[in-house]
């Protein structure tokens, strides 16, 4: 087994990207967010706070119309634009591809249903694009269905344990061990070719050429829901601020866990993923300093 190791403090502030103080809007990165659905509509606005409160200069979502009002009134600071209905279909992707071409990254699938049309919509959005491309929730399994890889543009995906069994179809069994578990997750990512960060106490985080690293940040308050789609939307951040999918995984998972760690110190294990976000800007600066 290649040697791997656990992420460190340091290793984040060299790869934290930086920014021109010349910089304009939109040089900074521009993320889109195409989630939500009648159902969920919350998911994709944790997503949207992820990326803008790591340092995204532009969040964009494409919600469902069914979610359009309450989505677009509980920020100013995010640009919301619509698909038809209650939920993603056809319909809606031609639009979202022609304007994922104006953004750094794309997330899709916070909020998502598993609908057979929403799914097939999805196989269309990450068969068309260049841009990079982050997966979760519905939409990682979604990749079962690509006939050929590797896709055009990089992908991240961030599966907790029961997604990346969907995924790949085989458990993940308490007996295992870690070296196991690791070994599986770099074949998963070498085969498919893509970069997994798999949530989980320890995180496991594999790029699509079979490096893999370790994130020991964290705490069981992270389990409250909405904690992923905040870190997806981190991962979209640092990949539309020119960082490598991998070291973007790295950084969001540390950044996650040391911000919950920082907040079961003031709340014990009553946090929201709202905190979580709102909290991130606070435990970056102090990352990095």
């Amino acid at each position: 087994m290649r040697s791997h190791s656990a992420i460190k403090r340091s290793q984040i502030r060299k790869i934290f990207p930086g920014r021109s103080e010349d910089s304009h809007k939109g040089q900074n990165g521009k993320v889109l967010i195409v989630g939500g659905s009648i159902e969920y509509y919350g998911a994709p606005l944790l997503s949207a706070l992820g990326a803008l409160y790591s340092g995204a200069d532009l969040v964009y979502l494409f919600v469902p119309e069914s979610n359009f009002d309450v989505t677009r009134s509980l920020y100013p600071d995010f640009i919301v634009k619509k698909f038809p209905g209650q939920y993603l279909t056809h319909t809606g992707v031609r639009e979202i591809l022609e304007f994922s071409t104006k953004c750094d990254s794309v997330l899709i699938g916070p909020g998502v249903h598993d609908r057979e049309v929403t799914v097939r919509a999805i196989l269309e959005l990450i068969e068309g694009p260049q841009t990079p491309t982050v997966l979760d929730s519905t939409a990682i399994n979604v990749l079962k269905l690509v006939k050929e890889v590797p896709l055009s543009q990089p992908i991240v995906v961030c599966p907790h344990k029961n997604e990346f069994e969907n995924l790949t179809s085989r458990e993940i069994k308490e007996k295992q061990s870690m070296e196991e578990v690791v070994k599986f997750v770099r074949t998963i990512a070498t085969e498919m070719k893509i970069n997994i960060l798999l949530k989980s106490p320890v995180d496991i985080i594999a790029s699509s050429k079979g490096d893999i690293k370790f994130n020991k940040t964290g705490n069981a308050g992270l389990t409250v829901g909405g904690s992923g789609d905040v870190l997806a939307g981190v991962i979209a951040s640092m990949i539309a601020q020119k960082t490598d999918p991998f070291e973007a995984c790295q950084i969001a998972a540390y950044l996650l866990g040391y911000t919950g760690d920082f907040l079961h110190k003031q709340k014990d294990y009553c946090f929201s993923a709202t905190d979580i976000a709102l909290e991130l800007p606070f435990t970056i600066r102090q990352t990095l300093s």
